[in-house]
């Protein structure tokens, strides 16, 4: 059984690196990370939030975003701004810059997701292991985040 499980920790690891090689590259032309994109993207989906509230959602930072959020302020693509309701706050949103790169930013996430897709057509076999991976993540603040980013309330 050791074996099976290295193997499978082997899988899981394999599976990260590759994929974050693939969508990388498509993001070349738009000088971004991932770790960058997915920033962008949350602002663009919930709007201005405070630096707390944006790690709240994401996944691909473990601890506080703020040099992730600094090197997009230095690309002109986020602001810091004053809360109006409560002045202590600082928010980060987008910059005009930052949502003229939506579209081009939603087509790369539309092609990686094709390519994903591609490669596990079976529908049944992505409902499966989205089951088996929240398993697995069960009690994490990563699963926790997923929740909150993509099983909230509308």
């Amino acid at each position: 059984m050791d074996k099976k499980i290295e193997i499978l920790r082997f899988l899981i690891k394999s599976c990260e690196r590759e994929s974050l090689y693939v969508f990388n590259n498509l993001l070349k032309d738009l000088e971004l990370t991932s770790n960058q994109v997915e920033v962008i993207t949350i602002l663009n989906s919930y709007g201005a939030m405070s630096l707390k509230e944006l790690g709240n959602l994401l996944i691909c930072e473990k601890k506080s975003p703020s040099r992730l959020v600094q090197s997009l302020i230095k690309k002109k693509l986020l602001i810091k701004k004053i809360d109006e309701t409560d002045k202590r706050v600082s928010l980060i949103d987008l910059t005009s810059q930052g949502k003229k790169l939506i579209p081009k930013i939603n087509a790369a996430n539309e092609k990686f997701n094709r390519i994903i897709e591609k490669k596990i057509n079976d529908s049944t076999q992505v409902d499966e292991l989205i089951a088996i991976l929240s398993e697995y993540l069960k009690g994490t603040d990563s699963l926790s985040k997923i929740q909150r980013r993509y099983y909230k309330e509308k």
